[in-house]
């Protein structure tokens, strides 16, 4: 039995260590341009051995997008568990998502949509996603931070429309990060607030820009 539990053990292990060391290759370098052998040569095990523990390399990335979105999930309810305020925490999503658009070679994001079982995946979450996001502004709404005259599935695209702009324009190549954070909440952001929320975003922004 211990020597079951052991192996079950290491299995696990090194299935995470798999899938830690492929995202970190795909989002350096992009899927395409990352092979199996790249992953197995990386962690020092045999090809063989990556192949025991997933079929093919979609399947990895699956996983690896799984597992990063679950990672991005507990940053988010850390940081809710931690600030009531739910300006502050939009505020975080964005801070997080253009940090990550940042990090990642842009060619990661390209090749992801070649990947049926990976869009998939993410076409299945964009409904969970988007009723949690209309959640917050309506939160916002009750708080008096939003305008309550908005059509806020229409405000959320826009958020989607322009961060998607950022990463297919390649703007954090050229500007920092901070700037076009700031930019876009001066821009985008501040036209939903009332006085309230826009008295926060300029303390925020004043943050941002230290």
């Amino acid at each position: 039995m211990q020597k079951i539990n052991e192996s079950t053990l290491y299995r696990k292990g090194l299935r995470k260590k798999i899938i830690d060391a492929a995202m970190m290759l795909f989002k350096e370098k992009g899927i395409k341009a990352v092979k199996m052998d790249d992953i197995a040569s990386h962690l020092s095990i045999s090809k063989r051995t990556l192949y025991e523990i997933f079929d093919n390399k979609e399947d990895l990335l699956l996983e690896g997008v799984k597992a990063n979105m679950e990672k991005q999930h507990q940053d988010m309810e850390r940081f809710r568990a931690e600030h009531d305020d739910v300006l502050q925490i939009i505020l975080f999503f964005y801070r997080m998502k253009l940090i990550e658009i940042g990090s990642v070679h842009a060619a990661f994001f390209l090749d992801m949509k070649k990947y049926k079982k990976v869009t998939d995946y993410f076409n299945s979450q964009k409904m969970e996603q988007k009723n949690s996001a209309l959640a917050f502004f309506a939160r916002g709404v009750e708080e008096g931070y939003f305008l309550p005259q908005l059509n806020y599935d229409i405000v959320t695209r826009l958020g989607e429309a322009a961060m998607d702009y950022v990463m297919s324009a390649k703007m954090y190549e050229e500007f920092a990060l901070k700037d076009i954070f700031r930019n876009f909440v001066s821009v985008l952001l501040r036209g939903y607030c009332t006085e309230k929320g826009q008295a926060v975003l300029n303390a925020e922004l004043w943050n941002e820009a230290k």
